[in-house]
């Protein structure tokens, strides 16, 4: 499996890497102090979900885990999105807090700083007290803005398990016919599998997830994940995966923020509504694993506050017989979608008061006890008691 060895090396990389000396010593002392305070982490229905197929009395059946848990938390039935109807805009407005409109397909940072920039710079938390882990192969320049008071530096750790993913598929195609690996080429057709099953492919642009590691590190989580991909929690999917590295990052480091990207129901573009289904229900499923592993785990357990919403919705059935296939018409279906918040500090309820995508990170930076200087977005006072 994935050892906290290997992630450990790694994480420690990056911290040489990307922080001075100084820094890290501030870091270190503050390490401790830091891992007790408030936690939150932000999970996105990446790749889009209409409320018809969740919330909405004829989905419920799609979310169970989601329908159980809404009335342990705080949910708003009409979260809005009112950007750029693609995913890294979508996803990028929700962590920074004001709608971006930078390249639809990740080639740009984002143009305000994230929450993860406010978060660390305002604590001097290292680098490894922020991450995003996202199944969508475009996220690499999630982590930070383009902002030179902002930037890198204080930006978070990216995984794409995908990345690692198709790297240990190469190295399972250089073994030879008598490798250890009991049938080497169904291994390598399954992961194959994997990284084709949703809309983008191998076939879109793949960034390389480890740009502040070196050679050997990324050469060590790699082989590290050739393991966990045979052992008993081998992945079936994209979103199994990066659930699987989620788990293992909070169990060794204990993030006090954290971005899960979701992603497996952009299989909707290929035009089966039946496996847009599945990924939702899959989604839901693994959602309500992440919230265990809060529950269960004592570094989150009771101070942790957990925020799920879709990064935005799919179009409606009004104009096309297959609405759910796209999300770009702007229609309601495809901008008004939902946000769940559990755990530490939430009021137990549900309004249909309108929020906004903007107002996650500001909502993030108000239980992190943050100013949201520069953030668009207001913080949803309703949840925090």
């Amino acid at each position: 499996m994935l050892t906290r060895d290997f992630l450990k090396l790694a994480g420690l990389s990056i911290a040489q890497r990307i922080l001075p000396p100084s820094l890290l010593q501030l870091w270190a002392q503050a390490a401790d102090a830091q891992a007790k305070g408030r936690k939150v982490i932000l999970v996105t229905f990446g790749g889009g979900v209409r409320t018809a197929e969740t919330f909405a009395p004829a989905g419920l059946h799609n979310i169970p885990r989601l329908a159980a848990l809404r009335p342990e938390g705080y949910f708003y039935q009409n979260c809005q999105n009112q950007g750029v109807l693609s995913h890294f805009n979508s996803t990028a407005s929700i962590v920074t807090g004001n709608w971006q409109r930078v390249d639809d397909f990740g080639f740009e940072a984002p143009a305000s700083a994230t929450i993860f920039e406010h978060f660390r710079k305002a604590n001097k938390a290292g680098p490894l007290d922020a991450w995003v882990i996202a199944t969508n192969k475009s996220f690499a320049s999630m982590g930070s803005s383009s902002r030179r008071d902002f930037g890198v530096p204080f930006g978070a750790n990216v995984v794409l398990p995908k990345q690692l993913l198709l790297d240990a598929v190469k190295n399972i195609v250089r073994k030879p016919k008598d490798s250890d690996l009991s049938d080497r080429d169904a291994v390598h057709r399954r992961l194959e599998t994997i990284l084709q099953e949703g809309y983008e492919g191998v076939g879109w642009t793949i960034f390389k997830g480890g740009r502040q590691m070196d050679k050997h590190v990324q050469a060590t989580l790699t082989r590290a994940l050739g393991e966990f991909i045979n052992g008993p929690e081998a992945p079936t999917s994209g979103d199994e995966l990066t659930f699987f590295i989620t788990r293992e990052v909070m169990r060794e480091f204990a993030p006090r923020l954290l971005l899960v990207n979701f992603w497996d129901m952009d299989v909707a573009h290929w035009g089966s509504y039946s496996l847009y289904l599945q990924a939702i229900t899959r989604t839901d499923r693994l959602t309500g694993m992440l919230w265990d592993e809060v529950s269960q785990n004592p570094k989150y357990k009771d101070n942790t506050t957990v925020l799920i919403l879709p990064e935005l919705g799919r179009d409606g059935d009004a104009n096309t017989a297959n609405g759910f296939l796209n999300h770009r018409s702007g229609d309601p279906s495809c901008r008004n979608t939902w946000l769940l918040a559990l755990g530490a500090g939430v009021a137990k309820g549900a309004t249909d008061k309108p929020i906004s995508h903007v107002d996650v990170a500001a909502t993030a930076a108000a239980i992190l006890n943050l100013r949201a200087d520069g953030m668009t977005g207001v913080a949803a006072k309703e949840i925090l008691i």
